[in-house]
Parts: structure tokens; sequence; C-alpha cells
């Protein structure tokens, strides 16, 4: 008898798009990044059609681009991971919610607790990764 095997959907949104000139789609929204109703909808899209996880990357920095690129991204600005993931955990019921998270400037302790807050607080599993920037103690 063969295995069984299944595909596992992840949506990776930061939270929405990279690419710096998305926000002049018709029908986009410019200010999604930073739009917890946006973020929320799509989230709960997400999950009715079977997505496994919501993944979100965090970032230390304004990105690596050209001022003049940066003037008329969207991707500029986000929200932090573990406190939109914790607002989701209240709007959703079964997708993962997944993050990064950095140990440049927390320990890992405490990287490691607001995971395992926002895993008790969903009533799901939190998935992370940590990560040290080049050069860091």
């Amino acid at each position: 008898m063969t295995a069984s095997r299944q595909l596992k959907l992840g949506a990776f949104m930061r939270p929405v798009s990279l690419h710096t000139g998305a926000w002049r789609y018709p029908g986009a929204y410019p200010d999604a990044n930073f739009n917890f109703a946006h973020l929320k909808r799509f989230t709960q899209t997400l999950e009715r059609a079977k997505f496994d996880a919501f993944f979100m990357a965090d970032h230390m920095a304004v990105l690596n681009m050209p001022v003049d690129a940066l003037k008329r991204s969207h991707t500029v600005t986000s929200f932090e991971p573990f406190t939109l993931l914790s607002a989701l955990a209240g709007a959703t019921e079964h997708i993962g919610l997944v993050a990064t998270g950095s140990t440049t400037f927390d320990a890992p302790y405490h990287i490691a607790r607001r995971f395992a807050s926002l895993d008790h607080i969903s009533g799901r599993s939190a998935q992370f990764r940590t990560r040290r920037a080049h050069g860091a103690r």
C-alpha cells in the first residue's frame, strides 16, 4: 500500500506584496500592508480556500532599494508580526500562523516567549524560526 501524499499550501505575504508597484494595480489596496481590515479579510480568504498557513517574514529595516523607489512603494511599512498574528488568531480558526523573529535586538528567550504566547492565544501550534543578522553577537 502506498503512502498518501498531501500538498500543503502556505501563503507568503510580507504581508501583502513584494512588488514595488503592486499598489498601482487596478483594484489593489495601497494601504494593505498597514490596514488590519484588509489583512484580516485576506487571511480569512486564504483559510476558506483551505490554505494551511499564512507566513509573514519580519524585517528589521527599510527594504534595500533606491530612495525614489521607496517613495512610490507600499512595501515600506507593515505590522510587527507577533501583534498582527495575535490579532489574526482571533479572526481565524484553522489556518497556521507563521512568522520569523530576529534575535539581533531581542534575546532568543523573548522571541520564544512571544511565539509560545501566540501558540496559546490561537489554540494552534505556532511555527517559528529565529535568525541572527550577519556579524551580530
